[in-house]
């Protein structure tokens, strides 16, 4: 029973995104009656982590347990494990949203499925996994606050921003103190324009996401993008270089998120300072072009901000490199990330015009990089600004 209590105390954390739920494990060996269901739950750390410093742990969890007499379920588990670490997002979304189907409670799977799919950008499979799973589950069940935080999020997602902070503030009745319930409100509120009221909500839930959470210096970066937006720029230059700096030099996704908020400050003026070529620097030590779009153009971005035109190009190359694959990641790489580093070069170079058409030319494909709509907002908000320099620029040089 102890044994039982430390996987489903581990399986809650990764769900809430607090705590280190693999630590909680660790003691957890062959033979132990649970070893099983912990090497599902370090293959989905893994899977979760969506970074490919993680594909190791995912490969020896699986082989931890692939000579084992198990259930279909878990056979399921880790044969989308197995397709997330061969390089096949897709199947491997399509592999938990089956076992969605047939075991509609399992928690771990839709978190999964989710994570996935966030990962490929197709935010309306999110919403439809939790549609279909929705009629298994009853208000009062167990872990139903977390069916709720994600499909609070799906919905953010996908525009229905109504439905997410509905669903979103009533996963938190139960349990405030969950920062994915708390970021999905969150995203409601970013997603429809209510940045004062989005502020104001992320400072009275402070306590509940600013722990100790995996998802602390995102909804910073939230807070901060709606302190921004209603001009409280020394607020967010103040997150941005407690929080999201010291925080990206760990972190991909930091370091995007972190790219994200300096370029809207820097568009409210506020001086570079040596920010740009610190993040610069995290995406040139950690990145593995080709892995996720979404990631590598944030990677140009900063290396096009800090004038770092070599690792800029050197990006571009490894690019170029994974487009000529037949995998998913190829296909990307071809439809996506490339067009992207381009209008980045043209950027970077002065040709504003040819950013601008480039980019305007992407917006179809765009959220096909994965990731959050309202961060790839920053692509169009480069587009406008390309625009703009363009039309300010000399006309003798629009001639030559």
């Amino acid at each position: 029973m102890a044994t039982m209590q430390t996987t489903a105390l581990a399986l809650e954390h990764l769900l809430c995104a607090v705590g280190d739920p693999i630590s909680e494990i660790r003691d957890i060996g062959p033979g132990h009656p649970e070893f099983v269901r912990a090497q599902i739950l370090r293959a989905a750390a893994g899977v979760l982590a969506k970074v490919p410093d993680a594909l190791p742990a995912i490969a020896q969890a699986i082989r931890g347990v692939e000579e084992l007499a198990v259930s279909p379920r878990t056979r399921t588990h880790l044969a989308a494990a197995q397709a997330w670490f061969a390089g096949n997002p897709l199947l491997a979304a399509e592999s938990y949203a089956f076992i969605l189907s047939r075991w509609p409670t399992d928690l771990l799977a839709l978190r999964l499925a989710q994570s996935c799919y966030f990962f490929l950008g197709q935010h309306e499979r999110q919403c439809r996994i939790v549609d279909d799973v929705a009629p298994a589950w009853s208000r009062d069940q167990q872990g139903v606050r977390f069916v709720l935080g994600m499909a609070a999020f799906a919905y953010a997602e996908s525009g229905n921003t109504g439905q997410a902070e509905t669903l979103g503030r009533r996963a938190l009745v139960d349990e405030p103190a969950c920062p994915m319930a708390v970021h999905a409100v969150a995203h409601a509120l970013a997603e429809s324009g209510r940045h004062r009221e989005g502020a104001c909500w992320m400072r009275e839930q402070h306590a509940h996401w600013a722990g100790d959470s995996r998802m602390r210096t995102h909804n910073a970066w939230h807070l901060a993008m709606f302190d921004v937006e209603e001009g409280n720029v020394d607020a967010a230059l103040a997150i941005l270089d407690d929080c999201l700096l010291p925080a990206c030099a760990g972190s991909q996704l930091d370091a995007c998120d972190a790219a994200g908020l300096l370029w809207r400050l820097a568009s409210e003026g506020v001086d570079d300072r040596g920010r740009w070529a610190k993040i610069s620097e995290v995406f040139a030590r950690t990145v593995t072009p080709g892995f996720w779009p979404f990631v590598d153009l944030h990677a140009a971005l900063a290396h096009a901000c800090a004038a770092n035109a070599t690792r800029l190009q050197r990006l571009a190359g490894a690019i170029e490199r994974c487009a000529q694959g037949g995998g998913y990641a190829a296909l990307r790489a071809r439809l996506v990330t490339l067009p992207g580093l381009r209008a980045l070069e043209a950027w970077d170079r002065g040709r504003y015009g040819d950013a601008a058409k480039l980019l305007t030319a992407l917006r179809p494909f765009l959220g096909d990089a994965g990731g959050s709509g309202i961060q790839l907002e920053l692509f169009r908000d480069i587009e406008r600004e390309a625009t703009r320099r363009q039309r300010a620029l000399p006309s003798e040089r629009i001639a030559a």
